[in-house]
Formats: C-alpha cells, structure tokens, sequence
C-alpha cells in the first residue's frame, strides 16, 4: 500500500483520475440526446448511400468503452483522431487554441485571486462591520450570476474574457481567505504578539499570515477548475477563439475525438495543479515542525 502523499501515489492517482475522467467524458457524450445524429442527414437531397455513410461515421464511436481503447492507443502515438466537425486533427485544433485558453485563465486567476486578497486583506484589517458586509454582499451577488451572465455583461462593457473569469474566481476565494485571515488573527499567539507592542504590519506578515496560508494554498488547486470550467461559457459568448468555445461547438456536434481530448487535457491540467499544491503544502507542513 502506498502511503498517501508519497510521489508514486500522487502519481498513480492522477494516472487514474486522467483514465477515468476520459472515459466517463465518452460515455456521457455517447448517451447525449442527438449523438450520431448528423444535421446533414435532415437534406432531402441526398441519397441513400450517402445517408447510411453519414452513419457509418459515428459507428465505431457506438461503443464508448471500445472507442476510447482505440483512442488510447493512438493518442500515445501522437494522434488524437480527426474531427468530424472542423474536419481537422484535433491535435493541431488544440494546438491552435491553446495558448488563447491559457492566457485568459492565467490572467482571469491571477486578477481575481489579487482582488480577492486585497478585499480579505482589507476587510480583517480594518475590523469595520460595515467594510466587511459591503464586501460579502458584493461577493455574494457576484456568486448568485451564472458564468454566462458574468461573460455577457463583460462583453457588453467591452471586458476581456479574463475579465469574466476573475469574477468567477474571486467571490470563491474571497470568503475563503477572509474567514482563514479572520481566525488567525483571533489565535492565542497572535493575541499574545499584538499585546507585546509588535507593529500591526509585523503582526500581520509574520503571524496571521503564516497561520492562513496552508488553508489557502488549499484553494488554489480548486480556483484553476474553476477557471477552467468558466472559460467555456465565456470564450463561447465571447467569441474567443480558445478552448472553451472548441468545446462548446463541439459539443453541439457531439464531436466525441475533440471532446474526449479536451476532457483529458483539462483533466490533466487540474490534477497538475491539485498535485503542485499538494506538495507545496506538505513541504511547508515539513519545514513548520
């Protein structure tokens, strides 16, 4: 049995989460209302055998566990399959619109979590009922919008995507990082700085901070999921040509190469950034005792 936080188990759990999250992609894909249904097969004009070739397009994708054999095999040979929406590889679909996902997320994360801990930071600092309501209900109407609405009403203002994304992050982190903040600052020790006459910067870098940070760094896996799964509706509404908008149209053709492919590098994506603060976090766990 390996032990929890070894590298070879947070190896072979990410290996299974990966081979997992593809294969139930493919499998809720295959039961999706409409999949191989081809809206060129609605053309009266075509003939008969041009119909039964549109469904032998789909017939080796019936079988969602076969499919995503075969998909395997070939993905560790460098070939994602081709898609039969754009009617590309879907490696080089990707390849294309990756570095656009990848820089509307990175700066989506980076803005909210700024915000979020400036508002937090603000907040237990100035000790006022009043700064702390304004800012949660703030939060909280931000949380009660969809990704969707968020993304429309930055389009309407004429906002970048990222700009949509960082609303969606920060009203998760914010309350988050405010209660951690909040309760270290309570803590016995930190009590115990403040009434030694240590400044209240000093009190807050070398105390409070320290004390909230483990909690924190927690969060920071679960923002880049969340930021990821916000790119889609955002880039679609957006028209960003990035990841997210490949999905969605995608996903109207049930376009299962490009689909599975993308759920796999998500997938990955996340599991890589879950397993990077695991081990930041257990490093400093080591150092602290």
């Amino acid at each position: 049995m390996l032990p929890r936080r070894s590298p070879a188990w947070i190896i072979f759990r990410a290996i299974a989460i990966l081979l997992i999250s593809g294969l139930a992609g493919a499998t809720l894909i295959r039961l999706a209302p409409g999949f191989g249904i081809d809206e060129q097969m609605l053309d009266p004009r075509l003939s008969v055998q041009s119909l039964e070739a549109l469904r032998l397009r789909h017939a080796e994708e019936r079988n969602p566990v076969a499919f995503y054999a075969r998909f395997l095999g070939r993905m560790l040979h460098g070939d994602m399959g081709r898609s039969a929406v754009f009617g590309q590889p879907v490696a080089q679909l990707i390849a294309d619109r990756a570095a656009t996902t990848a820089r509307s997320v990175s700066a989506g994360l980076m803005l909210g979590w700024i915000v979020a801990l400036g508002f937090a930071i603000t907040t237990v600092l100035s000790g006022r009922a009043a700064t702390v309501v304004t800012a949660m209900a703030f939060s909280g109407s931000l949380l009660s919008l969809p990704s969707a609405v968020l993304a429309t009403i930055c389009l309407l203002l004429g906002l970048p995507p990222a700009a949509a994304i960082a609303a969606v992050v920060f009203p998760r982190v914010f309350p988050h990082a405010h209660e951690q903040l909040r309760a270290s600052l309570a803590k016995a020790h930190v009590v115990l700085a403040r009434a030694r006459g240590l400044s209240r910067t000093r009190v807050f870098l070398f105390y409070v901070v320290p004390a909230a940070l483990m909690p924190i760094l927690a969060l920071a896996g679960v923002s880049v999921t969340l930021a990821l799964g916000a790119s889609i509706p955002v880039e679609a509404l957006a028209d960003s040509p990035g990841l997210g908008q490949l999905a969605w149209q995608a996903a109207l053709g049930r376009d299962l190469p490009v689909l599975v492919s993308i759920t796999i590098m998500l997938t990955a994506v996340t599991v890589f950034a879950n397993a990077l603060a695991d081990t930041v976090m257990a490093r400093l766990g080591r150092q602290a005792t």
